[in-house]
Order: structure tokens, then C-alpha cells, then sequence
């Protein structure tokens, strides 16, 4: 009887502390969800330095929204979202075309479009990047003049404007300019009324 009640006894005492462990796991579970304030960690041992008050008065003022923004809802219709706008266009004014190609080609193309801009001497340096990189100076920009006289057709320098198929030396305008600004360069070059050589 005596080994029996011992039986019993070891029995009950394994229950009890299999019972304990599982309560003890189970408060710490529950503690961990209601501990959890600031949707960062579900225990916060270390709180944040961002959501100190001392740290929000050392950070910069923020922006206001632009006085007529509203929320974003919805794009809309796929009917009207879908749709491109025309093109737009603008009337060829000389003097604005000429600005755009004074300030974007004239230092390497020329004033006049001949291909000797201010930058010509440092773009076939022997000691140009390009020299040092590929071995040889790369060749002078070319004469914009001939170019519209005997070679390109508009539509073909425009092309060469936006891609930059000149050579790797020309910059990819169709990233830097508008398409309406790169149309008046092109008209501005093909004009015979310019101050481009003809």
C-alpha cells in the first residue's frame, strides 16, 4: 500500500509542476500582448529614441501640405486614366530657341554650329578622360551646319538630340530638356534666319 501511495504521490507531483510550467508560459504570453504600447516590439525592453519626448523638440519642423492637395481616393476611371494627353506644342519663337541652344550646345558645337565650342579643346585633349579610358581623344563634336545641310533630316537630329547617338561625349537630352525645347533647338538649327552659319 505504501508503494502504491508513493506511486500516486510521484504522480501528482510531476501534474503539478507540467500544470505550473504551462500557467508560467502561458502569463508571459498574455503579459508579452499587453506590454506591447508602441507597435514596435511585442516585449519593449529598450524603448526607442524616436519616441522620446526629449527627442521630438530636436527634430526639424515638418511641412505643411500644399494649401490645395487633398487626399488620394482613387485614380479614377480606367477610361479616363488611360487616355494620353494631346501633345502639346508651342509656336517657334527664334530668340527662345536660341537661348536653349546657346546654353545647351554652344559649348561644344560653336556659336555658329561649326563644331568649335569652348569645350572642344578639353573634349580631344590627349589628356581627356576619354584618352585615358579608351586610348585614344575622342573626335571634335560635329558641325551642326553640315549636319543640317547634307546629312540629317529633322526628325533624324531629333532623334540624336533625345538619345544622345552622337557619341557617348553628348548628353542624353531627352532626360534633361522638353520635348518642345528640343523641337525649337532642332527648327533653330535647320532655320536659315538664324545666326548659324550657313
Amino acid at each position: 500500500m505504501t508503494v502504491f501511495l508513493a506511486n500516486i504521490k510521484r504522480m501528482f507531483t510531476r501534474r503539478s509542476i507540467l500544470v505550473v510550467c504551462l500557467l508560467m508560459l502561458a502569463s508571459v504570453s498574455v503579459s508579452a500582448c499587453a506590454i506591447q504600447e508602441t507597435n514596435t516590439y511585442p516585449v519593449e525592453t529598450f524603448s526607442e529614441m524616436h519616441y522620446a519626448q526629449s527627442h521630438k523638440a530636436q527634430e526639424p519642423p515638418r511641412l505643411a501640405p500644399p494649401a490645395d492637395s487633398v487626399a488620394f481616393q482613387t485614380a479614377g476611371d480606367a477610361d479616363d486614366v488611360l487616355n494620353v494627353p494631346d501633345k502639346q506644342e508651342r509656336d517657334y519663337d527664334p530668340a527662345v530657341a536660341g537661348n536653349l541652344y546657346q546654353v545647351n550646345c554652344a559649348v561644344c558645337h560653336g556659336v555658329s554650329g561649326l563644331g568649335d565650342g569652348k569645350a572642344v579643346r578639353h573634349i580631344t585633349s590627349n589628356d581627356s578622360y576619354w584618352t585615358t579610358t579608351n586610348g585614344s581623344p575622342y573626335k571634335a563634336p560635329p558641325n551642326l551646319v553640315e549636319s543640317a545641310t547634307n546629312r540629317l533630316t529633322e526628325p533624324e537630329m531629333m532623334y540624336s538630340f533625345v538619345s544622345g547617338w552622337n557619341g557617348p561625349v553628348m548628353p542624353t537630352f531627352g532626360k534633361l530638356l522638353s520635348e518642345e525645347d528640343i523641337r525649337d533647338i532642332v527648327t533653330y538649327i535647320f532655320d536659315d534666319t538664324n545666326g548659324l552659319s550657313k
